[in-house]
């Protein structure tokens, strides 16, 4: 029974562990060491894609599991978007007179995915797609250049537009499926196919 429980809970606690980074992430900014903030951050991205894979392989995916991925995405992203732009704010100064709506566009349509989870589902809640995890790894890339002062615009509408497909796509999720988006599929295209 206890190798059961803990088998059951081994995404949650992998989802856990990487709050662990947070404090370390938040120490690494307030002492200006932007690679270390970022290589920190780089490593809970990595968990949490590691959390989402063994759910799936073990065929121990919850409701719970992905409430608590994305009340620890919200934690630990939100802080260290803050401390990042913080960190490189003269690279950022620079960029985002020129491209604002590469930070703004995204921005938007992720509060409106939140709004939409929360008025279907009643909690707060992201769908964990493919085009999500394809969007964080851009985000990642992208804050490398940005640290490096070699911002490509190229490379920041591939980003903007993969988040903003991601946000789109959720909310469609959400929409077709209304309070009945307890699943946690992985794309738009998973829900057509099981509606057939």
């Amino acid at each position: 029974m206890s190798s059961f429980f803990q088998r059951q809970q081994l995404a949650n606690m992998i989802s856990l562990s990487r709050l662990g980074f947070l404090p370390f992430i938040v120490l690494a900014g307030l002492q200006k060491q932007p690679e270390a903030c970022v290589g920190l951050f780089a490593a809970q991205l990595f968990l949490d894609a590691v959390d989402g894979f063994v759910a799936r392989r073990l065929h121990i995916e919850s409701d719970l599991g992905r409430r608590l991925d994305t009340v620890i995405d919200l934690a630990i992203w939100l802080p260290s978007m803050a401390l990042f732009v913080w960190l490189v704010w003269d690279e950022f100064a620079r960029v985002f007179p020129v491209y604002p709506h590469l930070f703004i566009i995204p921005t938007i349509t992720s509060a409106l995915m939140y709004i939409t989870a929360y008025h279907y589902l009643h909690t707060v809640a992201a769908i964990h797609l493919y085009s999500g995890k394809l969007a964080s790894a851009l985000v990642l890339l992208l804050m490398v250049t940005m640290l490096l002062d070699r911002f490509h615009p190229l490379l920041g509408y591939l980003t903007a537009c993969t988040a903003v497909v991601y946000h789109l796509e959720a909310m469609t999720i959400y929409f077709l499926k209304k309070d009945r988006t307890d699943e946690n599929v992985t794309s738009l295209l998973q829900v057509f196919r099981s509606a057939h």
